[in-house]
Order: C-alpha cells, then structure tokens, then sequence
C-alpha cells in the first residue's frame, strides 16, 4: 500500500512540476517543496500518507504472511543534513545500499534545484 501511495505521489508531483505548481527551494541547507496547486498539494499528502503507512507499518510489527523470524537482522539509515548525508549500517552490505540510496537522493535534488 505504502509503495502504491509512494508511486501515485511522483506521478502527481512529475504532473505539478510539469505544470509548475510545484517548486523546489533550498533554505540554508535544507530542501523545502512549495505547493501551489492542487496537484502539488495532493501530490505533497499522498506522500505524507505513505510516510506513515511506512511507520506504522514497522511500529504494529507487520510481517509478510508465512515468514520466520530469524536471528539476524541489519539496519540502515541516512541522515541528510542539506546536501551532506551521513550513512548508518549494521553491516557492511546494508551501509552500501544505504549509500547508493542517498547518492541517488542527492543527485534527484541537485537535477530539481539546477532546472
């Protein structure tokens, strides 16, 4: 569900920019989206609404149907500060995915802010 709000929020947000109902802002360092439209507005909820499927989701425990849970696990995150991301692993396989995912992010946001 989170993935199917996910997609519906780029194609909405792809519409607005198109129509420039969507503009993107840097504030000192950090990324700020500006809506002006209806598209850019709904655009902006379903990816709020996806946020938080995503963390309920992790906060009730959802588990896929039939799945075991094993012993080990490995975490990953990034920290964005501005155009500067700090990578966070458990091991060395999820920091690598996790530093692919932010060089990808921050290349997304130097294409937005240079057009």
């Amino acid at each position: 569900m989170a993935l199917a709000l996910l997609l519906s929020s780029a194609a909405l947000g792809w519409m607005a920019w198109e129509r420039g109902e969507i503009e993107l802002y840097l504030f000192l360092i950090f990324p700020v989206l500006k809506a002006d439209g209806a598209h850019g507005a709904a655009a902006l909820l379903l990816a709020l609404a996806s946020l938080m499927v995503i963390v309920f989701s992790f906060w009730t425990g959802f588990r896929r149907e039939g799945s075991e849970p094993s012993g080990r696990t490995s975490v990953g995150g990034v920290i964005m500060i501005g155009p500067i991301p700090i990578v966070l692993g458990s091991d060395r396989r999820t920091t690598i995915i996790a530093l692919v995912l932010a060089l990808v992010v921050l290349m997304i946001m130097i294409l937005l802010l240079v057009h």
